[in-house]
């Protein structure tokens, strides 16, 4: 049994109490978030319209955190007492898009088929969406002694760029919370450690004219093309920082230019062209780089014909040893083997705010992003046993917050 202060954490049962399938709950509800397109440039508040009946439905306390102009919106509800301590449970609701992908059926309608639940979303990360909002009766049911928090967000595929509010709310009304568990895919296996990122946008411009006059102009597209080639030649640079946590699959920052696009016509001098370029970074590698690497390059280039901008960013996370949010969900007497990884999640902003934080959750992180992305119905079976041994756990207040005298 795992010890932290005067804390005692027994999750020990649930892999052994996951069923062969998923629960019909936790699958009725994620056929109905797999039904929301939630892909990050649209609105969620289809989703969030229908998490507040079901919430409204279990007479749950929440209140729903809105965007400037109203398009979107987070979630935050309770269950439990208002008193320090807790388990904040972490979801986000937006999905990347599928155009360009070859489905073999509707991605925003729940497929069941071969032991497997198919639709965009169902990996990353309706999944352990579903199967908290599952358990919220049960939680409802036990009078807890110590709170449960649920944080739904949005805007985390596009750089955790909607997290920030939620947050800071949590900060505001919950007493300081004991831990908080981020339910991106891992297969149910904690992720201590992954990657920051930066992601910056690079513009240039150029004089439009005839392509018979190329000499006399400024080719935007050629002018992205030089910077691109510097950048090519700094990989090679990155490779020499090396964290020292070997679990990494990649151990050095690494950039990737994910999109490009400018010009009109072959006889047109390219007016304009952009590109889009990430830096990911471990922990313990330079986390400004890119940055630095950029600022350079673009000294050299008339302000007028070429400048970036970071679009978005988050932290590195990295989880301290002795981490209370950790000994949250090892087993009795079979500590399982901590993995870090080079993908992001909200982890890092969260850990930020001063909030102990792992990452778990069910699913396999090669599954998202991908046509036909699916999720096993075991993983799902096994995230429901591990709400059910929380739910245990947080009935007797032995994750109970204890305050300093």
């Amino acid at each position: 049994m795992h010890k932290s202060g005067n804390i005692v954490v027994k999750l020990a049962r649930w892999r052994t109490l996951a069923l062969a399938d998923a629960s019909k709950e936790t699958l009725e509800i994620l056929s109905r978030l797999v039904g929301f397109d939630t892909v990050s440039d649209r609105s969620n508040l289809g989703l969030v319209g229908y998490v507040e009946d079901y919430l409204r439905d279990l007479d749950i306390p929440f209140e729903t955190i809105p965007t400037e102009d109203g398009t979107k919106a987070s979630i935050l509800a309770r269950i439990g007492p208002q008193r320090p301590g807790g388990v904040i449970l972490s979801a986000h609701s937006d999905v990347v898009p599928v155009e360009g992908q070859d489905w073999s059926s509707n991605p925003f309608e729940l497929r069941i088929e071969n032991g497997r639940a198919y639709g965009r979303g169902t990996c990353d990360m309706k999944g352990f969406f579903a199967s908290v909002l599952a358990a919220a009766p049960k939680f409802k049911a036990e009078h807890l002694e110590t709170p449960i928090y649920f944080a739904f967000s949005y805007d985390e595929e596009v750089g955790c760029a909607g997290v920030a509010p939620l947050i800071q709310r949590i900060r505001e009304i919950c007493d300081g919370p004991r831990a908080c568990i981020v339910g991106e895919p891992t297969g149910m296996e904690p992720v201590t450690a992954h990657t920051g990122k930066q992601i910056f946008q690079c513009d240039f411009f150029g004089t439009p004219m005839h392509s018979s006059l190329a000499p006399r102009g400024r080719n935007a597209i050629t002018a992205a093309a030089e910077v691109l080639n510097e950048l090519n030649r700094f990989v090679a640079e990155l490779s020499c920082f090396k964290t020292s946590d070997t679990r990494f699959p990649i151990t050095h920052p690494t950039i990737n230019v994910g999109t490009i696009e400018g010009g009109k016509a072959t006889n047109i001098v390219a007016e304009y062209c952009k590109f889009v370029v990430e830096y990911r970074h471990p922990p313990g590698t330079p986390e400004n780089a890119l940055r630095d690497e950029l600022s350079t390059i673009f000294a050299a280039i008339p302000d007028q014909m070429g400048r970036f901008r970071e679009t978005a960013s988050y932290p590195s996370f990295l989880l301290p040893n002795g981490s209370r949010a950790l000994d949250l969900v090892q087993q009795e007497g079979e500590p399982r083997q901590t993995h870090a990884v080079n993908y992001g999640t909200e982890a890092g902003l969260f850990a930020e705010a001063g909030i102990d934080t792992v990452v778990l959750g069910p699913g396999d992180i090669q599954q998202a992003h991908q046509p036909d992305e699916f999720i096993e119905l075991s993983e799902l079976a096994s995230c429901d046993a591990f709400l059910q041994e929380l739910c245990a756990e947080l009935s007797k207040g032995t994750l109970a917050c204890q305050l300093p005298a």
